[in-house]
């Protein structure tokens, strides 16, 4: 016969942190940040491009840089945030990313909105209707800054939500595929 021992002792659950709800409103602040800048693509560039003198039927290959550029920059990002050590950097490990992001989104809609007048610097004709190609280059490197900016800023930010809320298993993800 063997000797009765004790049962094992269960560890008593950790209740789950509480973040408080100023907190949880500035990091969904990133968020709400990160669909205007979606918005204001999808809005109003289209118009602008054709403005620019870039005919119909270029004007969506021009939209073929936001499904190439978020393929290989959403990836490689959520990549290198989940691997920096939050020793690493004072910011944590998703803010630097998330800074980044937003400056590249700042020099964007500067570059996209002062393209006329930065083709107009390298010599582009300003009469009505004429096709202005410095401009319409300015633009499609500020159109490429803006797509890869909501993409860079976008994986982390939700990431980052995730960190805050932490792990409940009490909530579902919304995206199992991808949570």
């Amino acid at each position: 016969m063997l000797p009765r021992t004790a049962p094992p002792a269960t560890a008593t659950p950790t209740p789950p942190r509480k973040v408080p709800l100023r907190k949880l409103l500035r990091a969904a602040s990133v968020a709400c940040g990160v669909q205007f800048g979606w918005a204001l693509q999808l809005s109003l560039l289209t118009p602008y491009v054709q403005e620019l003198g870039i005919p119909h039927a270029f004007a969506s290959l021009v939209w073929l840089c936001g499904p190439l550029s978020g393929l290989l920059v959403q990836p490689l990002v959520g990549h290198l945030s989940d691997r920096i050590a939050p020793a690493a950097s004072p910011l944590g490990r998703r803010r630097p990313f998330i800074a980044a992001g937003a400056a590249s989104i700042a020099a964007a809609v500067l570059t996209v909105g002062f393209s006329a007048d930065l083709g107009r610097l390298f010599g582009d004709d300003v009469t009505p209707g004429s096709t202005r190609l410095g401009a319409i280059c300015v633009y499609l490197v500020g159109f490429w800054l803006l797509d890869v900016g909501n993409n860079a800023t976008q994986g982390p930010c939700r990431a980052f939500l995730a960190d805050l809320t932490g792990r409940q298993p009490s909530v579902r993800p919304t995206s199992p595929p991808l949570a």
